[in-house]
C-alpha cells in the first residue's frame, strides 16, 4: 500500500491538492412555527414577518405630526424654518436686482433729448442712418399686412427722393469742356 501511494504522489507531483470543503448549507424559514404546519395557499406574503422599519424607511425628519399634536418647540423649530426660507429668498432677490442695476449703469445713463438730437443729426450727416418720415403715424393699423405695406410706401418714397437728388438737373448757362473745344 505504501509503495502504491507513493507511485501516485510522485504521478501528481507531490502538490496534491484537495477539494476544498463545501459548506453545508441550511433553509431557515422566516415563518412562525404555526404556520408551518398548516396549509397555506401559495400567495402568502411574508410582509407581516419584517418590521415596520424593514418594510419603509424611517422619515429622518421625525413622525408626521398634526397641528393639535405638536409641541410649542415643534412649532417655533417650524416657524424658524419657514423665516430662514424667506430670508433666503429675500437676499436672492435683492442680489439679483444690485446686479441688474449695476448693468443698466454699466451700459450708460438716459441721454437727454437735445443729446439724442444731436448725435442723430451728426448719424445722418454721416450718412450711417436715415429718418424716417412720420407721414403715417396718426392711422391706426388694425393689421400686419396693412403696416407693411404703409413701411413699404415709406421705403419707397425715400427712394425716389434719393435718386432725384443725386439727379440735379444741369444748368444750362455753365461752360462745359465739350462746348470749349474747338
Amino acid at each position: 500500500m505504501d509503495s502504491l501511494f507513493l507511485k501516485l504522489d510522485a504521478l501528481s507531483n507531490f502538490h496534491f491538492t484537495p477539494k476544498p470543503v463545501v459548506p453545508e448549507i441550511k433553509v431557515v424559514s422566516h415563518l412562525p412555527a404555526i404556520s408551518m404546519e398548516e396549509v397555506a395557499p401559495v400567495g402568502v406574503s411574508e410582509a407581516a414577518l419584517l418590521a415596520p422599519e424593514e418594510i419603509k424607511e424611517k422619515n429622518k425628519a421625525g413622525d408626521i405630526k398634526t397641528n393639535a399634536e405638536k409641541t410649542a418647540t415643534d412649532k417655533k423649530r417650524e416657524r424658524r424654518k419657514k423665516k430662514a426660507i424667506k430670508r433666503h429668498k429675500i437676499k436672492e432677490r435683492e442680489k439679483r436686482q444690485k446686479l441688474s442695476e449695476k448693468m443698466r449703469a454699466e451700459k450708460g445713463k438716459k441721454q437727454t433729448r437735445q443729446e439724442v438730437k444731436a448725435s442723430l443729426k451728426k448719424l445722418t450727416k454721416e450718412g450711417k442712418a436715415t429718418l424716417l418720415k412720420d407721414e403715417g403715424k396718426d392711422k391706426v393699423l388694425k393689421s400686419s399686412q396693412a403696416f407693411f405695406s404703409q413701411l413699404q410706401d415709406q421705403v419707397k418714397l425715400q427712394i425716389k427722393g434719393a435718386k432725384t437728388a443725386q439727379k440735379k438737373p444741369k444748368k444750362r448757362n455753365e461752360l462745359s469742356a465739350q462746348k470749349l473745344k474747338l
